[in-house]
C-alpha cells in the first residue's frame, strides 16, 4: 500500500504571507515555533520569567498588527527579532533594573526531563547567559537561531565586521569562564 506523499511543512515566511492574507492557523503556528525560542532569547534582558513572557506576547501582539509590513522576501526570523530586541529595550530603559543576576537566569532548565546532551547544552547556555548582553545575543542569533553574519548584523544595528567580533569575543569569554585553570582543552562547541 503507497502512502501519499508528505508535504513539507510551510517555511516560516510561506506562513507569515498566510497569516497576513487572514489565516489564523499560520500565524498560530509561527507563535507555536518561536514562543519558547524568544522567551530563552529576551529572558538574560528581562532577568524575570514573568516580565519575559509579557514582552513574548507583547512581540506576538506587534508581529500581529504589523503583519502587512512584513515582507516576504527576508527572513521572518530577522524580522521577529529585530521587533523583540526593540521591545527588550523599551522594556530595560523604563525599568532600568540593571538587569537579571546569573543565578535569576538559569533557574528554567528541569533536569529530570532532559538528557545528558541537553544538559550540557543547558549548563553551556546558562554560562553563556553570564556574558554581556550583546556577547550573548550574538552566540543565540548565531547558534541558536542559525541566522548569519548579515542577517545578525541586521538585527543589532552593527556591521558585519562588529558581529564577528562579538562572537569572537563570547567564544573567547565563554572558553575562559568554562576553563578557568587555562587548560589546553578545547570547546568545539561555537565553530564557525
Amino acid at each position: 500500500m503507497n502512502k501519499p506523499p508528505v508535504s513539507d511543512p510551510l517555511s516560516d515566511e510561506e506562513l507569515a504571507a498566510d497569516a497576513r492574507a487572514g489565516s489564523r492557523s499560520s500565524f498560530e503556528e509561527l507563535v507555536h515555533r518561536y514562543s519558547l525560542r524568544l522567551f530563552h532569547f529576551l529572558l538574560p534582558r528581562v532577568g524575570t520569567g514573568q516580565d519575559t513572557e509579557d514582552l513574548v506576547q507583547e512581540t506576538f501582539l506587534k508581529v500581529y498588527r504589523n503583519i502587512d509590513r512584513f515582507d516576504t522576501a527576508y527572513k521572518f526570523s530577522t524580522w521577529l527579532y529585530t521587533i523583540a530586541v526593540r521591545l527588550a529595550i523599551g522594556f530595560y530603559r523604563k525599568n532600568r533594573t540593571g538587569g537579571p543576576t546569573p543565578e535569576s537566569a538559569g533557574t528554567w532548565a528541569d533536569p529530570q526531563d532532559a538528557m545528558i546532551r541537553e544538559q550540557e547544552s543547558q549548563n553551556l547556555w546558562n554560562t553563556a547567559k553570564t556574558l554581556r548582553p550583546d556577547l550573548y545575543q550574538a552566540l543565540w542569533l548565531r547558534y541558536m537561531e542559525d541566522l548569519s553574519l548579515k542577517e545578525i548584523a541586521g538585527v543589532m544595528k552593527k556591521s558585519r565586521v562588529h558581529v564577528r567580533v562579538l562572537l569572537h569575543r563570547a567564544r573567547l569569554q565563554l572558553g575562559k569562564q568554562l576553563n578557568p585553570a587555562g587548560e589546553k582543552e578545547k570547546f568545539q562547541c561555537f565553530a564557525l
